[in-house]
């Protein structure tokens, strides 16, 4: 590219930067630092003195004009969760160990504080994918009554330095404003990762700010609970996993063969069936996920769709249209189990790490 078609870009980016400033700064923003970026390039290849020096300047006075850019951003919203554990097939005992760790608390905080036990605070969820970590999330807060926000952790990073740190300390303002919450991150591992495998050094800051926020949580006068979701819970920074922060950890594995019956049972429910034998099936989705046991139903219900498109004759699903599709799914939690007793086994020294072994283990 050459000088005059660098100007040339570059003044379009600045018009398109000046359009977008008040109705979207980050995207102002955006344009002002590609301009900038674009004119520096041109300085290269400018004809004379002149031109390099007035590309140049330009070039900082639009970098200035970036960094003045601030977004207003509209506040993280929260959502009332109408889900609750009803509506969750099986898994009683780890709900059981919810409401003792996560509801009762939020509920009764005089009640828990009299034994010394403090209110909020950080859980973190581990298990395979798919075994539905953000719905008992969603379920906690409906069950607690509290705001729910759900965020994705990685949704909160940002190309520029310093701005993680910004949107991490806005969302916990947002939470406080709330005498009682619960702030979920799911893909937790995008913000909490180990600082000593991150590829760039500002990426520590950001455990550093969660660090920071975890702190100054979990007072009676207000309950904000943090759960953290992720698949691979020995990627988290240790300072992230002692007591106070989340030192208190619950595995969520794949539904047994009562959970496994009880939603083959309410996915099916939806549609015609004939002949379903469920025990049958029970034994052939040991080890799948609650995200594959759906996958699996609405596979099996394309079945007869397929051949009503074909031949206009509506049939309802049958046995065997489901025992194909278990054939054609393959678990994943056979291999996150491999892989995590292997990551695991190198973590003699972290009493946590051997805790969540010897949880893995027994399954």
């Amino acid at each position: 590219m050459d000088y005059e078609k660098y100007i040339a870009r570059a003044k379009s980016l600045v018009q398109q930067g000046t359009e977008a400033e008040e109705s979207s700064p980050n995207a102002a923003k955006y344009f002002f630092i590609e301009a900038a970026a674009l004119l520096a390039e041109a300085s290269k290849c400018a004809p004379s003195f002149e031109a390099k020096k007035e590309s140049l300047e330009l070039a900082n006075q639009l970098y200035l004009r970036a960094q003045k850019t601030e977004a207003e951003e509209s506040p993280q919203q929260f959502t009332t969760s109408s889900v609750a554990f009803k509506d969750i097939a099986g898994m009683e005992k780890v709900k059981e160990e919810i409401r003792l760790k996560l509801i009762a608390p939020l509920k009764y905080p005089d009640v828990f504080a009299k034994y010394g036990k403090s209110v909020g605070g950080g859980i973190l969820m581990y298990g395979p994918p798919g075994c539905g970590k953000s719905l008992l999330a969603e379920a906690t807060a409906g069950e607690a009554g509290v705001p729910f926000f759900h965020v994705k952790a990685s949704s909160l990073k940002s190309k520029y330095v310093g701005e993680t740190e910004k949107n991490i300390a806005k969302l916990f303002d947002e939470a406080r404003k709330h005498e009682a919450a619960i702030l979920f991150f799911d893909e937790f591992e995008a913000l909490g990762a180990d600082r000593n495998k991150t590829t760039f050094s500002y990426e520590k800051n950001f455990v550093s700010q969660l660090l920071t926020e975890l702190d100054g949580i979990g007072s009676k006068a207000q309950r904000l609970l943090v759960i953290a979701a992720t698949n691979l819970p020995w990627e988290i920074d240790l300072a992230l996993r002692r007591d106070g922060r989340f030192g208190s950890v619950i595995f969520i594995p794949p539904p047994d063969a009562t959970a496994r019956k009880e939603m083959l049972q309410m996915m099916l429910k939806s549609c015609p069936t004939k002949d379903i034998d469920s025990d049958i099936l029970v034994k052939l989705t040991e080890g799948f996920s609650g995200a594959e046991i759906h996958g699996l139903v609405e596979r099996a219900k394309e079945i007869p769709l397929k051949e009503f498109i074909n031949t206009n004759k509506l049939r309802p699903v049958l046995q065997e249209d489901l025992l194909a599709s278990v054939k054609s799914i393959h678990p994943v939690s056979k291999k996150w189990f491999s892989d995590a007793k292997q990551k695991l086994k190198c973590a003699t020294d972290d009493p946590l790490w051997v805790d969540m072994q010897k949880t893995i283990e027994e399954v």
